[in-house]
């Protein structure tokens, strides 16, 4: 059985779901969010629009410091709905990568959910993956606070 790791981030965010959806599915909203630490070449602008299943995009590099390729995704959306994605995939460092994100309107704002599942090629550094990538996903989701933290509160 191989090893595997996963984790779970929950935060609200004072902007409504289309908004949200809006930043996170583009190529300029995805590199906010990995900035400035990494940036991630994308085969389109955006992620397509409406109910999809089972596309794959392409190959992906993620490079540090926006230069340095380290690792790259073959990016393969197995679904793809209004305010949602299941992303599973394979990396040079992962035999397995899955990354589910939902946002659901919550209390005048939205919550963005993100399950990170993975499966390292060598399964020694699991633990040093789980440490990294739950840094680079706490970041994601710091760096969407403050870019929504300037959003206009509907009334």
């Amino acid at each position: 059985m191989p090893h595997y790791g996963h984790f779970t981030l929950r935060q609200w965010l004072p902007a409504p779901p289309e908004a949200v959806w809006a930043r996170v599915t583009t190529s300029a909203g995805i590199n906010d969010e990995l900035s400035p630490w990494f940036s991630m070449s994308l085969p389109a602008e955006a992620l397509p629009a409406g109910e999809i299943r089972d596309l794959a995009l392409g190959r992906c590099w993620l490079r540090l410091f926006g230069m340095l390729p380290i690792d790259y995704d073959r990016l393969f959306l197995v679904r793809l709905a209004p305010f949602g994605f299941d992303e599973c995939s394979q990396m040079l460092t992962q035999r397995h990568w899955l990354h589910r994100r939902r946002l659901r309107a919550l209390d005048g704002g939205t919550e963005v959910i993100d399950r990170i599942g993975f499966v390292p090629r060598l399964p020694s550094l699991l633990g040093l993956y789980r440490l990294i990538l739950l840094a680079v996903f706490r970041w994601r989701h710091a760096r969407l606070r403050r870019h929504f933290s300037v959003f206009p509160v509907p009334r």
